[in-house]
């Protein structure tokens, strides 16, 4: 039964997969990447996470790899796990909703990566940046007139102490723009506020990345602290991970700092 279940799965995939590629029209694209961040938010619900019928995934896993199929919680990071969210679907509906005015479809590329590190992981030469750079162009590729639209990049934990982490940060950006031909709005997410408290080199490490925008063009930051904290009832536990409701108004964020960029 099991089988036959899967079958039925990678079929039903496979054919809105070629109902969408005979739909003529590019996508606007949204790169997200960095580290769990970017998807490990505990409190999937079914309700407020629910997918929208204009916004779609590229992905990664078994049988959907390179597949165009519906976005759907979890979307498909490359250390996905159930009953987990980030902020991608949000932002994308958000985006949706007062952006796409022309209902032009959204392609979401997710790429996070749990405890990658920009020194060590997303070197220009390894998997993880050759990987993501490789689906842009996939889809680009496929439909022409497709658009990067937006990259959000959530990362910075795993570099902690790392004095030279903001330099490593600009130059990544800047490299990622170079081999995508386009100068991509960028959007850079702070991290946990109460887990950055704890340490100075942490305090560092946020200062680093908000200071982003004052170091390059075309970058805003997603700010965690305000108009209020994101926090949890007891921040203490998995301290260092947003939870599911913290990813939800994180990509709110991700999205006004996005528009005001735009504007």
């Amino acid at each position: 039964m099991k089988k036959v279940i899967s079958f039925l799965s990678a079929l039903t995939i496979a054919s809105c997969s070629l109902a969408i590629e005979d739909y003529d029209a590019p996508y606007d694209i949204i790169i997200i990447a960095g580290q769990s961040n970017t998807h490990h938010g505990l409190g999937l619900d079914p309700i407020l996470d629910q997918p929208d019928a204009n916004i779609f995934q590229l992905g990664r896993s078994s049988i959907y790899n390179h597949l165009i199929f519906p976005a759907k919680e979890p979307l498909q990071h490359h250390t996905a796990s159930t009953n987990r969210i980030g902020f991608g679907l949000t932002f994308a509906k958000e985006y949706n909703q007062n952006i796409n005015t022309n209902k032009k479809p959204i392609l979401i590329i997710p790429c996070g990566y749990g405890g990658s590190s920009l020194k060590d992981d997303w070197k220009f030469d390894d998997f993880l940046y050759q990987d993501m750079i490789e689906r842009v162009k996939f889809v680009q590729q496929k439909f022409p007139k497709s658009v990067v639209k937006a990259f959000l990049w959530h990362q910075g934990e795993s570099d902690v102490g790392n004095n030279g982490y903001a330099n490593l940060l600009d130059t990544f950006i800047n490299q990622v723009r170079t081999d995508l031909e386009q100068e991509i709005p960028v959007i850079v997410g702070g991290m946990v506020p109460y887990w950055v408290s704890q340490t100075e080199d942490r305090i560092q490490q946020q200062n680093s990345i908000k200071n982003t925008p004052n170091r390059l063009e075309n970058v805003t930051y997603a700010d965690p602290e305000i108009p209020f904290v994101i926090s949890k009832l007891d921040n203490s536990v998995d301290a260092i991970h947003y939870n599911a409701a913290g990813q939800r108004e994180l990509g709110k964020r991700y999205f006004e700092a996005y528009n005001k960029l735009m504007e």
